[in-house]
């Protein structure tokens, strides 16, 4: 680091704890049940241009994948917090781009999440841009899965409001969902890029 922008890596959220073993369904689960909440301070997202407002969100876990093996879709929601009714992937942030079909065969996965801002607008006018990848074990077949901006050509996120604090949500969809199919998060770290 040369120290030309003063610009620090701040570790805004980190927790080395299993959660709650996640079994997906055709609906949107959460896979950070039982750990605390990840959350993005209110006024973080405040700056555009040459050194805009970034975030970069990791996690990693455990994959079993059954012989009956649906597709699987990760995603990351965010809704503005603190609420009192928990999970919601109401607010997609990103998500997979194309459903994938691992192979049956369990493994580790990481995850990895960069959101910035892109305009800066009046109330929840904001505009927040995000794209991301999951990595898994060659255990499973199609280990790379490409998350993409929300919505057909890399549209991005336009009502965000920078003043307010945002809880970020990972979660997983199974099409055709199996019993089984299991995803255990056992970390997660949010750092605060400037």
């Amino acid at each position: 680091m040369s120290g030309y922008t003063m610009t620090q890596t701040e570790l805004l959220h980190a927790f080395y704890g299993a959660a709650t073993v996640s079994v997906p369904t055709a609906s949107a689960v959460t896979i950070t049940a039982a750990t605390p909440e990840i959350v993005v301070p209110a006024g973080y997202m405040a700056a555009t241009g040459k050194r805009s407002s970034s975030l970069k969100l990791r996690m990693g876990g455990y994959i079993t994948a059954t012989a009956t093996v649906p597709t699987f879709a990760f995603g990351l929601a965010y809704q503005l917090g603190p609420t009192t009714s928990g999970f919601s992937a109401t607010t997609p942030l990103c998500t997979l781009s194309n459903t994938i079909t691992p192979s049956a065969a369990s493994g580790s996965w990481l995850a990895e999440w960069d959101i910035g801002l892109r305009t800066m607008g009046q109330l929840n006018n904001s505009t927040v841009w995000c794209s991301g990848l999951v990595d898994s074990s060659p255990a499973i077949t199609a280990s790379q899965w490409w998350m993409n901006p929300l919505g057909s050509g890399g549209t991005s996120d336009t009502i965000w409001q920078s003043d307010q604090e945002y809880y970020l949500w990972p979660y997983l969809t199974l099409g055709a969902a199996t019993a089984g199919n299991t995803v255990t998060t056992q970390f997660v770290k949010l750092y605060g890029e400037n």
